[in-house]
C-alpha cells in the first residue's frame, strides 16, 4: 500500500455527515508498483484498512489508530498516535510513512471541471483540473475524477480523517473537494478506486479483538515504566 491518503480536512463545519457505509477495493501506483488494500467503513470515524506488506489491519475509531498483527494465532495490538510510530508498530521501519502522503497541499489556486466525463469502479464522474502549491511554494496541476456519489463520498471523507489521525496534518485540496461535497475516485495516477460496495460491513469487523496483547503495555512491563 502507497500513499493512501491524498488529502486531509474535517468536512464537519461544511456538511452534515451521509453516514454512507460501504466496502471498497483501492489502487495506488507510485514509483512504478501497484497495490491495491481493502477497506470498509460504517461511518467517516469507523474505518478498517487491511493492508499486505506487512499483514495488519489499520482500524480508525472516532480519531484513534489502531495497528493490529498476529504473532502465533494471537491478535497483537498497538495504539498507534501517528503514522510513524504505526511503522514502528508494524515493524516496517521509516517505509511506512510513505504509504500516506506527506506532501500537502497548502492551498488551492485553481478548481475547475473540465467537462470530461468518466467512469470509475461501475461510478460516474467528472474529470476536474486542480492547480496547487505545497509547502514549499512550488506549484502543481493535477486532474481527479470525483463524484457526488453519497457512498464514495463518506469513504473519500473516512480517509482523509485516517490522514488526520495520522498527524499529517490538513490539505488544502482535500478541503475544497469536500467542501464542494464531492468524493475522490480517481486521483492523477496515484490512487483510484477498484470496486466500490454500498454493503455495511459487520461491526465485529471494526472492532479491536476481545483478547490480544497491547504492545505499549508489554514494552512498559518490561522496562519497567
Amino acid at each position: 500500500m502507497k500513499k493512501y491518503l491524498l488529502m486531509t480536512m474535517s468536512l464537519s463545519a461544511f456538511t452534515a455527515p451521509v453516514w454512507a457505509a460501504g466496502q471498497a477495493v483501492l489502487q495506488s501506483s507510485i514509483n512504478g508498483q501497484t497495490e491495491q488494500v481493502q477497506v470498509s467503513w460504517l461511518s467517516d470515524q469507523q474505518l478498517r484498512m487491511d493492508i499486505t506488506r506487512p499483514p495488519a489491519e489499520i482500524l480508525l475509531q472516532n480519531g484513534a489508530l489502531s495497528a493490529i498483527t498476529q504473532i502465533g494465532g494471537m491478535p497483537i495490538v498497538a495504539n498507534v498516535a501517528d503514522v510513524d510510530q504505526m511503522a514502528r508498530a508494524l515493524g516496517q521501519g521509516g517505509g511506512f510513512s510513505g504509504q500516506i502522503d506527506k506532501q500537502l497541499a497548502k492551498s488551492v489556486t485553481a478548481f475547475e471541471a473540465t467537462g470530461r466525463l468518466e467512469t470509475v469502479a461501475g461510478v460516474p464522474g467528472e474529470i476536474y483540473r486542480m492547480t496547487w502549491r505545497d509547502e514549499q511554494g512550488k506549484a502543481h496541476t493535477d486532474e481527479a475524477v470525483l463524484t457526488k456519489n453519497a457512498t464514495v463520498v463518506e469513504l473519500s471523507r473516512a480517509l482523509q480523517n485516517l490522514g488526520v489521525a495520522a498527524h499529517k496534518g490538513w490539505d488544502a485540496r482535500s478541503a475544497e473537494i469536500l467542501h464542494r461535497g464531492l468524493g475522490v475516485l480517481r486521483y492523477a495516477k496515484a490512487y483510484q478506486l477498484q470496486s466500490v460496495s454500498t454493503q455495511a460491513p459487520a461491526a465485529s469487523a471494526l472492532a479491536l479483538p476481545d483478547q490480544s496483547i497491547d504492545v505499549q503495555k508489554l514494552m512498559q512491563g518490561l522496562t519497567g515504566h
